[in-house]
């Protein structure tokens, strides 16, 4: 088995106490016991190693003997998708945290059959989010921005520079025929029943590109994966070469 992770903030080296939602699942549901070496982790690039300290009913810490901090790639990769009905959306979370998508925007487009509101949606995606970073070994969280019109995502991605791809079935591109360049990406994934007129015009019109992932029709969340496996893919290629 692999090194138990735990997440805190902020990270220094010496006696760390847990508290909250970590401490109750290090003591609850880990077990965790003195002795246990342990890699605790901000979702900010650092990282902490050490060992459990205190071990008790309402108490446990880790001794870190060493932090370390990791750079993240400057390729950012965005997915903004529709939302999507049920629990797909919190699947399509957790699987692009595991993929290592730098931020996760959720868009409502006009034929998004759920518009999902409140400050406790993003609460609830960062905590999926964190879950699974915990579980992949990531050590940076992805940015996850509360519910945005289609017009606010695209003006968004064009002040910081990025390349915007949208997934069209009868594209002549594929993905793959693409080069990850230096700046960040922007993956649109449109809601069931495809993107209106007035929104195909404003994909035009900001200049972004359509890609072919493949010759079916796919769901939401398989089409945000789909975007986020081929695009992590790339971005590790080109960091290899």
């Amino acid at each position: 088995m692999g090194t138990t992770r735990l997440f805190c903030c902020p990270i220094k080296e010496g006696l760390l106490p847990l508290a909250g939602a970590e401490l109750h699942h290090g003591l609850h549901v880990l077990r965790l016991r003195a002795g246990e070496e342990v890699e605790v982790f901000d979702g900010a690039g650092h990282v902490g190693y050490g060992r459990v300290q205190e071990s008790g009913k309402r108490e446990l810490s880790v001794l870190v003997d060493e932090v370390r901090f990791i750079g993240r790639n400057e390729r950012g990769i965005v997915i903004g998708a529709a939302v999507a009905k049920g629990d797909r959306f919190d699947w399509l979370v957790s699987k692009c945290t595991e993929l290592g998508v730098d931020r996760i925007c959720p868009v409502v487009f006009e034929r998004t059959v759920k518009l999902a509101r409140g400050e406790k949606l993003v609460e609830r995606y960062e905590k999926l989010a964190m879950s699974a970073a915990k579980q992949c070994g990531r050590l940076w969280l992805p940015r996850i921005d509360g519910p945005m019109s289609l017009r606010e995502f695209l003006e968004t991605m064009q002040a910081e520079g990025a390349v915007v791809l949208y997934g069209l079935p009868s594209a002549d591109r594929s993905l793959f025929d693409g080069q990850i360049g230096e700046t960040a990406v922007a993956a649109v994934v449109g809601p069931e029943g495809g993107f209106t007129e007035t929104e195909q015009e404003m994909l035009d019109a900001c200049g972004a590109q359509a890609v072919r992932l493949t010759d079916t029709v796919l769901r939401i969340e398989t089409a945000a994966v789909a975007m986020a496996v081929g695009l992590c893919m790339m971005r590790c290629g080109a960091a290899e070469g």
